[in-house]
């Protein structure tokens, strides 16, 4: 009985401990991003990828 007196502050803890969490782990998100952008190749060269192929005949496309 005592747990269903209480359930709208057991409530709030929870939702205060998700937040709490939720908002350190974008800190360490943000500080991941920040550091990913520090390294960065400038080889300045694009791979460029060709493909080629023979048509489908319009009979066998559905087929």
């Amino acid at each position: 009985m005592n747990v269903l007196k209480h359930m709208e502050t057991l409530f709030l803890v929870a939702a205060l401990a998700v937040v709490g969490t939720t908002y350190a782990s974008a800190e360490s998100y943000k500080a991941q991003v920040r550091a990913d952008s520090l390294v960065s190749s400038d080889s300045g060269k694009m791979a460029v990828v060709k493909v080629t192929a023979k048509r489908v005949a319009p009979a066998t496309k559905f087929a």
